[in-house]
């Protein structure tokens, strides 16, 4: 009689597991997606061999891996954005002789009244635009252009890749958005949930929105939203970072597929593939670039400069 009970259960159990019971998969699958969200834009690295295309490393691609939720919701906050003081920086960069050099020049700069603000804004500057040292690529750019606006583009990227968030912002939930289109101001509250995997901290939410306006991309609108700008990104800081990032110091050929792969374009600004292929056509026949070869499923370049040549020849687009 017992094993007969035990049988008799045990089909129970079986029965209440195959319509689903307490398996969490199939709760989820029925819920509606309120706000579908695209992946992070994830490099992917393609296996090896003896092709000359250069395949994306772990070094092209280790600044842009997504953060795993733990440490996600150690860096969920963000600080203030200071746009103009990292374009006075690169400036005083070139009088500077080490970075400690730097951060004094700026704290004797820098506005605000107490020193210890004036400090810690230092700090971060140098944090977010001189990650690679003095002489790094905001120097270097300072130096072969004295251009504001090339300038304010390598600061972009250079700050968007050092913060994770404001990076996810950008080329995952606004680049797919329209230029001109309302952002309502849930937008972005229901992308730091869902990306943190954890509600965000209300300053975070505050200064997303600060930040994004800020680097150009947001001006409010009216009510609580925002409208999505075109940013016009200069092509010359374009070139310059593809060779900075994918190609500095020997030409190289790179499949167009992995180019995609990197969103330093997107943190410049570009909206779409098409408009990258429309520079790098520009630069083929400008003669900066060895080839632009397009056969069957095949798209790459071929770089003929280096880094240094482009910069110390103060090649433009």
């Amino acid at each position: 009689m017992k094993r007969e009970e035990t049988q008799l259960a045990d089909k129970k159990e079986h029965k209440r597991e195959t319509r689903g019971g307490n398996n969490p998969s199939t709760q989820v699958a029925g819920q509606a997606t309120l706000w579908p969200i695209q992946p992070p834009s994830v490099p992917k690295p393609t296996a090896g061999g003896n092709e000359k295309t250069v395949s994306v490393t772990s070094a092209d691609t280790e600044s842009h891996l997504p953060k795993q939720v733990g440490a996600r919701r150690e860096k969920s906050v963000i600080q203030d954005l200071l746009v103009p003081e990292g374009l006075l920086a690169a400036k005083l960069s070139l009088d500077a002789v080490t970075l400690d050099d730097l951060q004094r020049k700026l704290e004797t700069n820098l506005r605000q009244n107490s020193s210890e603000t004036r400090q810690r804004y230092a700090q971060s500057i140098l944090k977010w635009f001189f990650p690679d040292g003095l002489d790094g690529i905001a120097r270097k750019v300072w130096t072969a252009y004295r251009d504001d606006r090339i300038e304010s583009d390598i600061l972009r990227h250079l700050y968007l890749s050092s913060e994770p968030i404001m990076g996810a912002c950008v080329a995952d939930a606004l680049f797919p958005l329209q230029e001109g289109i309302i952002i309502p101001a849930g937008y972005f509250d229901r992308f730091l949930r869902d990306y943190l995997d954890a509600e965000p901290p209300p300053k975070t939410r505050k200064r997303v929105k600060m930040n994004l306006v800020k680097l150009g991309f947001l001006t409010p609108a009216r009510g609580a939203g925002h409208r999505l700008n075109p940013i016009n990104p200069t092509k010359t800081a374009f070139f310059v970072l593809l060779h900075h990032l994918l190609a500095p110091v020997q030409p190289r050929t790179i499949e167009l597929r992995h180019l995609f792969t990197n969103p330093f374009w997107k943190y410049l600004g570009f909206k779409s593939e098409d408009a990258v292929r429309g520079v790098l056509r520009e630069a083929n026949a400008s003669g900066l670039l060895g080839k632009y070869v397009v056969a069957d499923q095949l798209e790459q370049i071929t770089t003929c400069l280096t880094l240094g040549d482009i910069l110390s020849r103060g090649v433009r687009l």
